[in-house]
């Protein structure tokens, strides 16, 4: 049997501590792959005109370019330095960040990574254009893995998350919480799979 990958985006430093906690716990409890990737992504801050991706950049800005794709560089070592044995590779790309992170998210389960104050356009388009299960942590520094609640609104989107994480991690004792539902206990066929362990909050009637 294929052994689970799990891929951690790093977007900033200040992100280290809560993914590596979060790590150590994970890889305890599920006992799967972790790899780490940062982004060197220059056009995160937002200094260069739309011109840099394509023509009519001129000496300059390709000064501006190097000068930021050095900085990157040392982020990333800075970030490398910090990662415990608990991850397999951390290793890093250039480009935008959240076109790498979903190309490299093919090779993998399961993606993680951390929610700042405020929702990142990064997240954003990740939330809109993921296609694997992402786990979204605060930025924290320490997490328990003894109980764990999977929020469930009916639709087919949350329904296959459920189950890709029952399949992918073998975890039974999962509590399920659906909210704004319709139906009554014994019709809903979700009730029935996890019994006690499924949790309903009702439409206001």
């Amino acid at each position: 049997m294929l052994s689970k990958k799990i891929l951690f985006l790093i977007t900033a430093e200040n992100e280290i501590k809560a993914l590596t906690q979060f790590g150590k716990k994970f890889k305890e409890k599920y006992d799967v792959q972790m790899d780490v990737i940062y982004v060197k992504d220059v056009l995160k801050y937002e200094v260069f005109p739309v011109a840099v991706e394509g023509i009519g950049v001129n000496v300059g800005m390709n000064y501006f370019v190097r000068e930021y794709k050095e900085q990157e560089e040392k982020v990333f070592q800075k970030i490398k330095s910090q990662i415990d044995d608990s991850f397999d590779k951390v290793y890093a790309k250039e480009g935008e960040t959240d076109e790498i992170a979903l190309e490299e998210l093919k090779k993998y389960d399961a993606l993680v990574l951390v929610k700042n104050e405020k929702v990142s356009p990064v997240l954003k388009e990740l939330l809109r254009s993921n296609y694997k299960p992402l786990i979204i942590l605060p930025n924290v520094e320490e997490f328990e893995m003894e109980n764990i609640l999977l929020l469930d609104d009916g639709a087919y989107n949350a329904n296959k998350t459920l189950f890709t994480f029952l399949y992918m991690f073998g975890e039974q004792k999962v509590n399920v919480l659906r909210v704004n539902s319709d139906l009554e206990k014994e019709e809903d066929g979700l009730a029935q799979r996890f019994g006690e362990n499924y949790n309903l909050i009702y439409k206001k009637r």
